[in-house]
């Protein structure tokens, strides 16, 4: 299973989905099984991991590495099994981008996860419990 995580950048919402997704996956003993990655729903005007969401993932004691952002691609589509955007304007973007022939495009929420820059502790808690979810539906 290859979940790839989307949102407008890919500096901040999305990596920090996969960064938490990837903690999780891996505390419940499933890396071998699902493997994760994020990606931007638009031409990426930057290239790292965003600072501030470097700095909350510290303070959550969650793993990160280096990361470059990149735009979604057709093949990212192909490799995927899910799709999951952090909210609907993103959602739109990939479909509009290069479609969804096989309806694999989902939020991550019911509602959209903000770009919290003060802290960014709303943006990590509605990703956590996204990611939560998840992996609950998932069987882990």
């Amino acid at each position: 299973m290859k979940i790839l995580f989307v949102c407008s950048g890919n500096s901040g919402r999305s990596p920090m989905a996969q960064f938490v997704m990837r903690d999780l996956v891996d505390k419940a003993g499933l890396g071998d099984k699902i493997s994760v990655a994020s990606a931007a729903s638009k031409v990426v005007d930057a290239d790292k991991l965003h600072a501030g969401i470097a700095a909350k993932l510290r303070e959550e004691n969650i793993p990160f590495g280096e990361h470059t952002a990149h735009t979604i691609t057709p093949d990212d589509y192909a490799s995927s099994d899910m799709i999951v955007c952090v909210d609907a304007k993103s959602a739109a973007q990939v479909k509009e981008l290069i479609g969804d022939p096989d309806g694999k495009i989902s939020t991550l929420l019911d509602t959209d996860i903000p770009w919290d820059k003060n802290g960014f502790a709303k943006t990590f808690d509605d990703i956590k419990r996204g990611c939560e979810n998840l992996l609950t539906r998932l069987g882990g």
